[in-house]
């Protein structure tokens, strides 16, 4: 079990996160940007700043690797009908725009 942290839109309340470093992706509606992976965690917004999300997925560092290496793009986003797992919101110390 690999706990991730991501963000939520407040519009489409899509659930993005970053699979590994450099891997920046937008939310489905562009609200929201991530990046960082597991080495950091910057994310850029155009109008609210998203909800901090921190999860756990059955999957591993590697796998989420090969996922963005290979453009699979099977993980990085958990669309709103999808979050069936138990997710817990936090707050970051800081928040990058």
């Amino acid at each position: 079990m690999l706990e991730i942290n991501g963000i939520k839109c407040f519009d489409c309340e899509t659930i993005i996160f970053s699979r590994t470093r450099h891997d920046f992706h937008w939310c489905p509606c562009g609200k929201i940007a991530i990046d960082g992976g597991f080495d950091y965690l910057k994310y850029s917004y155009k109008d609210m700043p998203p909800i901090p999300i921190k999860f756990s997925l059955e999957i591993t560092k590697k796998e989420l690797y090969n996922d963005w290496n290979y453009n699979r793009d099977l993980f990085g986003l958990i669309k709103k009908e999808d979050q069936t797992m138990k997710i817990i919101e936090v707050s970051l110390e800081k928040q990058e725009r």
